[in-house]
């Protein structure tokens, strides 16, 4: 079951296991794949992996945009 799409605002608001769980129930994601998230400054970066994967096969950035409209 495919779950709604969730705006930016509501993504950057979660915590890692909420972010996590959200991002788990893409179907597009195999269940031995995994996924690295990194907060910084002006958002979060998801990376993610395939099994035994050194180098991420797609990668993700949530930017909160909301400060500086320049970034």
């Amino acid at each position: 079951m495919k779950t709604a799409r969730k705006r930016i605002p509501e993504i950057l608001g979660m915590s890692k296991r909420e972010l996590y769980e959200y991002l788990r129930s893409d179907n597009s994601l195999q269940p031995t794949d995994s996924l690295q998230i990194m907060p910084f400054e002006h958002g979060v970066k998801v990376l993610y992996y395939h099994k035994n994967g050194e180098k991420p096969y797609k990668t993700r950035v949530y930017l909160n945009n909301g400060e500086n409209p320049d970034l």
